[in-house]
């Protein structure tokens, strides 16, 4: 009886834990394309957020933490472009099915149709993202996306940004629709994980830049 009992008690308090997302382990990424044919690739290198018990989850991003490779032009998206001082985060927000998640397997994978809403720039505007999520250990789970997502900048009243920085650089164009890629990793609170010790990203060993 009693091992009939440990599955379920497992299962019971891997669904009443809040998660919280790992950002040693998570990345996302955005692109651009200047001049009609210079592709370049950037990120945000702080990323938080949480799944309530219910299954509302939210991924919150630093837009100070924005990280192109070239500081000035970091500084110039903070400060024309995403205007940090007054909005310093951007936040998706979403459901997901935790029992369904919860009854798959370690390594088991799901592929779901996320139907959200992103608040950015103090605009907000509904996002639909195709992911694929992976059971891990401990009750973890990582969540990617398996086509990039389209932001227009019209939509969050950036437009005035991108003017100001293509003035500021000198160029030709800058593309108005962002391609949008993330990985991000959940995990229970305070449980037992199998992260970096260190306080070394696995994710530096691959990215980039």
């Amino acid at each position: 009886m009693k091992k009939r009992l440990l599955p379920l008690l497992l299962v019971s308090c891997t669904a009443a834990a809040d998660l919280t997302l790992d950002n040693s382990v998570s990345q996302l990424n955005f692109g651009s394309i200047k001049n009609e044919s210079v592709a370049e690739l950037h990120r945000f290198t702080t990323l938080g957020g949480t799944v309530d018990k219910a299954g509302k989850a939210e991924i919150t991003v630093e837009l100070g933490s924005v990280d192109t490779r070239i500081d000035i032009r970091d500084k110039r998206m903070k400060e024309h472009l995403f205007e940090v001082t007054s909005f310093p985060k951007a936040t998706y927000t979403t459901s997901v099915d935790l029992d369904a998640i919860n009854d798959m397997a370690v390594g088991d994978i799901q592929q779901r149709r996320l139907k959200g809403e992103l608040d950015l720039h103090g605009k907000k505007a509904g996002l639909e993202l195709l992911v694929r999520i992976v059971k891990g250990t401990g009750g973890a789970f990582t969540v990617y996306t398996v086509e990039p997502a389209f932001i227009r900048v019209a939509d969050f009243g950036l437009g005035a940004g991108v003017d100001k920085l293509q003035e500021i650089a000198g160029l030709k164009s800058i593309t108005r629709a962002v391609p949008v890629t993330f990985s991000v990793v959940f995990r229970e609170q305070g449980g037992d994980d199998d992260r970096p010790k260190d306080g070394d990203s696995p994710l530096k060993k691959v990215l980039p830049f």
